[in-house]
């Protein structure tokens, strides 16, 4: 299920029980819950019912294969309750999210660029990303250009030993076409610490042995999944769980795409981002609200920001002139 439903970059938890469920969702606010039938401690409706009597609305999904009409229909009578049948697949999965939600299903999917002159690098990438990330391929600079040029690229990967010593050449011409995107090369020398080591136009470095650990921990949730939506007129971002050494990289990635975002908006549009999700880390949070607030004053915007309530107090006495949401 959370594989069907990552092309929308939404935030997933998971509850092993019943009871782990109503506890979690009474903790925070959700959007959608989605409930199979039997679990253990507690099961689907009994959970169901608790958390209505406790004033939780929030919609919810049961996922049933041995439940009778009777159970379904019964609970469906507490309001705001759909169900979904095993065996479903990722379609049923992302139809009824994308219904609730009110998701874009005609949104396009996140794109990798690959300048490459190794023949069988296309065919291992592909197997290690997943099957929604469109992938362009290109064995020149000129063909990456043109292809830049005609479709939006998240993520610009340029392998070529010959081409060593021009790849920042190469990655600051693409830089000028993709501002928001990744832009990494593969270096015999890259190392962990390698990843993400900014130096102009090129964003870091990746194995030439790359392997799926990397494209799952790394790639994927930095680079290739949508990292913030738009509801009404707030930018809503989504939240990072990877790994600490990684959050550099999803500041840097989040702060580019909420500038390129807005950019795009009406001039005349009051821009509130919605950054609640961000991790509790005061000086990555400052790091990325004073870069996306200079570069919109820039043009003459000026964003107000909403932040979890503890990071708020934490950061408030070290911004200056900038709006922050109570």
């Amino acid at each position: 299920m959370q594989a069907a439903l990552q092309p929308f970059g939404l935030e997933i938890e998971h509850a092993e029980n019943g009871e782990i469920a109503v506890a979690k969702a009474m903790a925070s606010h959700w959007d959608l819950i989605f409930l199979d039938v039997v679990m253990p401690l507690m099961d689907g409706p009994t959970a169901l019912r608790e958390i209505r009597e406790r004033g939780n609305t929030t919609p919810v999904v049961l996922v049933t294969s041995v439940s009778t009409a009777t159970v379904v229909s019964g609970a469906v009578k507490l309001g705001n309750v759909y169900y979904i049948a095993k065996p479903f697949t990722p379609a049923h999965i992302r139809a009824i999210a994308t219904k609730l939600l009110k998701l874009d299903p005609s949104a396009p999917p996140p794109r990798v660029l690959l300048q490459h002159a190794d023949p069988a690098l296309p065919a291992t990438l592909r197997r290690l990303l997943p099957p929604h990330v469109a992938l362009d391929t290109a064995q020149s600079l000129a063909e990456s250009v043109d292809i830049a040029e005609s479709v939006y690229e998240d993520l610009v990967i340029l392998e070529s030993r010959e081409l060593a010593d021009e790849l920042g050449a190469i990655a600051n011409v693409l830089r000028r076409t993709l501002p928001a995107a990744g832009i990494l090369a593969m270096s015999e020398d890259a190392t962990a610490a390698s990843l993400w080591q900014p130096d102009e136009g090129l964003d870091g470095y990746l194995p030439h042995n790359l392997d799926a650990a990397i494209a799952s921990s790394y790639l994927v949730p930095i680079f290739l999944r949508p990292l913030m939506m738009l509801d009404r007129k707030v930018i809503r971002v989504a939240g990072y769980h990877g790994a600490p050494a990684h959050l550099p990289a999803y500041v840097a990635m989040l702060a580019r795409r909420l500038v390129e975002r807005c950019k795009e908006l009406e001039h005349t549009a009051e821009l509130e981002i919605d950054l609640q999700t961000i991790p509790a880390d005061p000086d990555a949070a400052i790091l990325l609200i004073h870069h996306v607030d200079q570069a919109l004053r820039v043009g003459g915007r000026a964003p107000s920001f909403r932040l979890e309530r503890r990071l708020r107090a934490v950061i408030q006495g070290r911004l200056e002139r900038v709006v922050i949401l109570l």
